[in-house]
């Protein structure tokens, strides 16, 4: 089974890097590993969409991947989503992707620039409708919008909130989704939530809770995964 881990900083993926055995690298931040007897690769994307998507796009063409595992972050949109959990995307779109007029936000799709049915979208949104393991189930599975920027409140992207009411928004989300829809790969994308999206631009800084906490969603699913093969 050929697993590529992927992160938008190498903080994310410290603690658990520390505790592999390189093995050979294979690019620029692009490495395979031995972990717990196995081999598999580590990709430090950058931050933000395209940046990442660049990276992830380029190492699906160097090597063929089973599986993409994700480590991300986001903030939460809703009150009954606390801060500090681990959760899994499910669904994502592109949520500053359109035109901006004075009263409204109108995206790609509702100008009818882009048929909102086009693979791999579904009306306009991105579903992760690869067969996923069982043992995701542990994690809540949250609805995502990413956006280049993340706002200061709910009330700034109001009209782009409304096409999927989404409980997350994260910088890269939809972008990795987008990628490894159209390469049929299964993906896992785990995210940290943060905090609140009104406290977003003081929660900027990668802190040891996220670390810890991601670094312990990823060796218990990498766990489950060893016991799949």
């Amino acid at each position: 089974m050929e697993i590529l881990i992927i992160a938008g900083s190498f903080s994310t993926m410290q603690n658990f890097i520390s505790q592999l055995v390189l093995v050979e690298y294979l690019g620029k931040n692009y490495a395979r590993f031995k972990y717990q007897e196995k081999e598999l690769d580590v990709l430090i994307t950058g931050t933000g969409g395209s940046v990442s998507s660049y990276h992830l796009s380029k190492s699906l063409n160097t090597k063929k991947y089973d599986f993409v595992i994700h480590l991300g972050r986001c903030f939460s949109l809703k009150d009954k989503l606390e801060p500090g959990i681990v959760a899994s995307v499910i669904d994502d779109y592109f949520g500053d992707l359109g035109f901006e007029s004075e009263d409204q936000f109108s995206s790609i799709f509702d100008l009818e620039i882009q048929n909102k049915n086009e693979f791999p979208f579904s009306n306009g949104i991105l579903e992760n409708n690869l067969v996923l393991p069982e043992f995701q189930s542990e994690y809540r599975k949250v609805s995502g919008i990413s956006c280049n920027t993340i706002p200061k409140s709910l009330f700034s992207i109001a009209d782009m909130y409304v096409k999927n009411h989404p409980d997350v928004i994260s910088r890269d989300g939809a972008s990795v989704l987008y990628a490894c829809l159209e390469e049929k790969l299964k993906l896992i994308q785990l995210f940290y939530v943060v905090d609140r999206i009104e406290k977003a631009s003081d929660s900027y800084k990668i802190e040891e809770d996220e670390i810890l906490k991601l670094t312990e969603a990823l060796q218990l699913t990498l766990l489950e995964m060893f016991k799949l093969n």
